[in-house]
């Protein structure tokens, strides 16, 4: 059973290093490291080059700047592996993860297994975290996979912390050019995926860098999330009609995320105002007559009334 596993690269040369290492200090061995450069500035090429020549586990792609899509599927478009997983190169993983993974899926005949994930800051390392063993159990999900993903924090949407058989991807690939890649992708291959396997092992550590896409101040690139979102309702619609109203609700989450942004960025956009406003009329319902945050819940109901009145709100609290 070889796993690929596949590191999208871009300006990360303080915390490259400490990612490549977790992976070579894996107790399972099988697998191929594909690191994608995808146009870096840095010396983050250079220290991929370095880590290739030690290791023939690891395989190098230099290419101009495309995006964390584009990377990941250059990186597919080459993969060897029986599964695929996906690791950000400021985060790590601990030293059992990809076993731990491997064996969910092979012992239950699972396409696609999960596991737990542990924040860390930017300053820490694999040297500074202790792995848990201590949180093994799992639970599997087929008929109602879509229900969980939707319902429960067991399945993400984030695309790491997860272990695919290879096939998902012959179909599913990320969207180029867009921000919040994993909101158009991972229903997808659960979807694909004939049986998941969630484990509360954490086994993934998450970096918290205050320079990464998902910090950054408002842009009209946020608004992907909502396309996102969109797709995915009329993909339930017609897939999974009794979570549909799961998905539409998620729009009115990502509403509530770009209006707070833009008022917290002092961005006054009249046309994205009136395109909110017709968001939360069309869709508000699923959101506050199903469990969201209360305060969540009380920002769409005004912002329903009228969001000009929300923006100039956070805008005030925000000064």
């Amino acid at each position: 059973m070889l796993v690929s596993i596949i590191i999208p690269v871009y300006k990360v040369e303080k915390y490259l290093a400490n990612c490549i290492e977790s992976v070579l200090q894996q107790t399972f061995k099988d697998f191929e490291l594909i690191l994608v450069d995808d146009g870096s500035p840095d010396s983050s090429g250079k220290i991929c080059e370095e880590y290739a020549q030690k290791d023939s586990r690891i395989k190098v792609i230099h290419q101009s700047n495309g995006g964390l899509s584009a990377a990941r599927n250059s990186g597919i478009g080459i993969a060897k592996g029986d599964y695929l997983t996906f690791i950000d190169s400021d985060d790590f993983i601990f030293p059992h993860y990809l076993d731990v993974l491997a064996k969910l899926c092979q012992e239950n005949d699972a396409d696609m297994s999960v596991c737990g994930m542990v924040r860390c800051s930017s300053k820490d390392s694999l040297a500074d975290l202790a792995e848990d063993m201590s949180k093994m159990c799992c639970e599997t999900f087929v008929d109602n996979k879509m229900e969980v993903f939707f319902n429960t924090k067991k399945l993400s949407t984030t695309a790491c912390g997860k272990l695919y058989k290879s096939f998902i991807f012959n179909t599913v690939k990320y969207p180029v050019g867009k921000y919040h890649e994993d909101i158009f992708t991972t229903y997808k291959t659960i979807h694909l995926a004939n049986k998941v396997v969630v484990s509360d092992y954490q086994g993934y550590v998450y970096r918290i860098n205050e320079e990464s896409i998902v910090n950054e101040s408002y842009s009209p690139k946020k608004w992907h999330a909502i396309e996102a979102c969109s797709e995915r309702a009329d993909f339930f619609e017609h897939n999974y009609p009794k979570q549909k109203k799961y998905a539409y609700r998620a729009i009115i989450y990502y509403c509530n995320q770009i209006l707070i942004s833009m008022a917290k960025s002092g961005v006054n956009d009249k046309n994205a105002l009136v395109r909110l406003q017709k968001l939360y009329r069309k869709y508000l319902r699923y959101y506050v007559f199903h469990k969201s945050a209360l305060l969540g819940k009380c920002f769409a109901l005004v912002s329903f009334v009228n969001v000009k009145i929300t923006y100039s709100l956070t805008r005030l609290f925000n000064g």
